[in-house]
């Protein structure tokens, strides 16, 4: 079973959380991290459409997804390959509200 997920929080932190929520659906949970990307906020939403078919729901946890070795290591390339999402100035601005609706719309 695969987990992904953005976070703020450490990874340290967001282990912890996960094992918890498994802990109450399974007797004993293994974690290991297979990769950390920074500045790739943009990622869940992005590799979730495409892997809807391998959504392993656990009553209420919906992150989970079941995928065979080689579809792991063929994904984990693929993630490698995403390059990191800079914010350009426009969006910080839209992120810290310095523009109008009227501003963004045109």
């Amino acid at each position: 079973m695969y987990k992904i997920g953005v976070t703020q929080r450490s990874v340290v932190k967001r282990v912890a959380e996960v094992k918890i929520d498994l802990l109450a659906h399974y007797s004993s949970v293994a974690i290991k991290v297979l990769g950390i990307w920074e500045h790739r906020g943009n990622i869940e939403l992005y590799f979730k459409h495409p892997h809807q078919g391998f959504n392993y729901p656990i009553r209420g946890l919906a992150e989970y997804y079941k995928f065979n070795n080689e579809d792991v290591k063929i994904l984990l390339h693929y993630l490698h390959q995403m390059q990191p999402k800079i914010l350009s100035q426009d969006e910080i601005d839209i992120l810290e509200e310095n523009y109008s609706w009227e501003q963004i719309a045109v």
